[in-house]
């Protein structure tokens, strides 16, 4: 049989591996109800998938003209931390996708490894993975700067070249174009077209992405 054509896989977490963009989001623009501005709550989900927390308050105050409150942060976490442990649920077919793959795997995510692990536990993804996490908050820049993507290879040893990345968020898609890698896109929450144009090869589900993998790389799956 044919060697596999890549050695590593590289697994965004949120809206990948687990569906935590929606519960983010909705506490999110809950907060800022509380403060006085009616902003909607599907557009907000597809405007900041894949962006930074402080991205997110930053451009939301600017654009509403909005001074956060200094515990913005704190206020977020926690409620966001009840929220997960409560509804979290993994990303419908990842579990049949990980298990199908002979090859290593991480989880490469601009969340901080506390958030990564807790998401990796609830949804019971955690034996996959194991220490193998890195996040965006511990390199030089988060994506979509390629730098925990290239820590990540870095890490075991494997060239970009010989990585691919799952993602589904343009400044993820960006991050991985830029390490070099072969990047898919879990069309979820933004359009196919959108991670196409990014650099990705465009996928609707995972059960989708595990025949792609299985067509493109025989050994592996």
């Amino acid at each position: 049989m044919n060697s596999p054509s890549f050695d590593l896989a590289i697994f965004d977490c949120d809206g990948v591996l687990v569906d935590s963009e929606p519960l983010a989001n909705r506490v999110f623009v809950q907060i800022v109800h509380e403060h006085g501005f009616e902003v909607d709550e599907a557009t907000y989900l597809k405007k900041f998938s894949g962006i930074t927390l402080p991205d997110r308050i930053n451009t939301t105050a600017q654009e509403l003209n909005w001074q956060p409150p200094q515990d913005f942060l704190n206020i977020f976490n926690d409620r966001l931390a009840v929220l997960t442990e409560q509804e979290l649920q993994p990303v419908r077919g990842i579990h049949e996708l990980v298990e199908s793959l002979s090859v290593p795997l991480c989880v490469a995510s601009n969340g901080t490894r506390e958030e990564i692990t807790m998401r990796l536990r609830l949804s019971k993804l955690a034996p996959f993975f194991g220490d193998a996490i890195f996040s965006g908050l511990e390199v030089s820049n988060p994506k979509p700067a390629p730098d925990v993507y290239l820590a990540a290879a870095q890490s075991f040893g494997i060239p970009p070249s010989r990585c691919i990345v799952i993602e589904d968020s343009i400044p993820g898609v960006t991050a991985g174009i830029r390490a070099g890698m072969r990047v898919y896109g879990h069309a979820a929450f933004t359009p196919a077209a959108k991670l196409k144009e990014a650099g990705a090869i465009p996928f609707a589900s995972m059960i989708e992405l595990k025949d792609v993998l299985m067509r493109e790389h025989s050994k592996t799956i």
